[in-house]
């Protein structure tokens, strides 16, 4: 691992918007490259918006804990599984909610089945950590939950998906050219997006780490933090896109299987890497907060299926009243 140490201080901050710029482009690159492999399979589109947008999005969060377990700061790797859940749901939907133009609207059925899910995976997780540690197979036990509910879902609750199958279709619909993309260009962009989510990861963990070296802060908050926000760049973004575009549904979808995937995926792979410690404090004050954000988000939802803007400002609220829950802990 690079001594992070003597990384000057201008230079990581520098290196920490290029990477996190990196990774939002090579996120793009890896969604139009793996829906353009998906297509070229005939999988259907409803497989193909839920797993390869949602796993898009998120890859950056993926291989930046993974790589961050690998290499010695397994409680960054937590951080940031956490941090980005924060980003996800007070950030990126209050934004979202507060800009459009009307309320987000959620898929009723989506949200039947997958908002419960989520606040089970929370739920979960906060006792399996119980100990201080997110160890292997309590990790292995979280993918494993992933993997069970994603055959569930994808085996008995298809049927009924045919509205928001149609919205993914209208999402994704490839323009004219991107129809005619031959495979060379489809596996390049595969590849290519690939290469750059892993090496934007990397260059974004060392910077942040050198930063928490810098200003003497743990791994575990600055994970919280830089990392966090910096890997959540693509949920942001998809979000404010598809609020944009009228298919609000998209956004409010994704950033629930994002967060899935941070608890399922990121968390549980890193945790099977390395073991994740948590800190007390981490735990009994700032889990909670998270915990807080993520269920008045699918209490909101679950009212009236949709975030008007002051759900969007009660969101950012929740969101800024985290970063001070933070703050003491800096």
């Amino acid at each position: 691992m690079l001594d992070v140490a003597a990384l000057p201080l201008p230079v990581a901050a520098a290196a920490i918007l290029g990477a996190s710029l990196l990774l939002w482009k090579a996120a793009d690159w890896f969604i139009e490259g793996a829906v353009g492999v998906a297509r070229r399979f005939n999988m259907p589109p409803m497989l193909v918006g839920l797993v390869f947008v949602s796993l898009g999005t998120t890859a950056p969060e993926l291989a930046t804990s993974v790589l961050a377990a690998l290499q010695g700061a397994p409680e960054a790797a937590l951080g940031n599984a956490m941090g980005s859940i924060v980003v996800d749901e007070g950030l990126a939907l209050g934004l979202a909610a507060l800009l459009a133009a009307k309320p987000i609207a959620a898929d009723p059925s989506v949200l039947r089945s997958s908002g419960p899910f989520l606040a089970a995976m929370v739920v979960l997780a906060f006792f399996l950590l119980l100990d201080g540690e997110l160890a292997r197979w309590e990790g292995a036990l979280l993918f494993g939950a992933f993997i069970a509910y994603s055959v569930y879902w994808y085996g008995w609750e298809r049927p009924r998906f045919s509205q928001a199958t149609a919205v993914l279709e209208q999402t994704l619909e490839e323009p004219p050219e991107a129809a005619r993309m031959s495979t060379t260009r489809i596996v390049c962009l595969f590849l290519a997006g690939l290469a750059g989510v892993l090496a934007g990861a990397e260059v974004l963990l060392m910077s942040a780490l050198a930063v928490a070296y810098a200003f003497e802060i743990s791994p575990a908050l600055i994970g919280m933090t830089v990392i966090a926000l910096g890997t959540s760049i693509p949920e942001i973004a998809t979000t404010l896109a598809s609020v944009l575009k009228g298919q609000s549904s998209v956004g409010v979808g994704n950033i629930i299987g994002s967060d899935i995937l941070n608890i399922c995926c990121v968390a549980g792979l890193s945790a099977i890497a390395n073991p994740l410690p948590i800190e007390r404090d981490l735990l009994f004050v700032v889990y909670p907060s998270m915990t807080v954000i993520v269920l008045t988000m699918l209490f909101m939802l679950r009212r009236g299926h949709q975030l008007t803007r002051a759900n969007g400002a009660v969101l950012l609220g929740l969101y800024g009243l985290h970063l001070v829950i933070l703050w003491p802990l800096l």
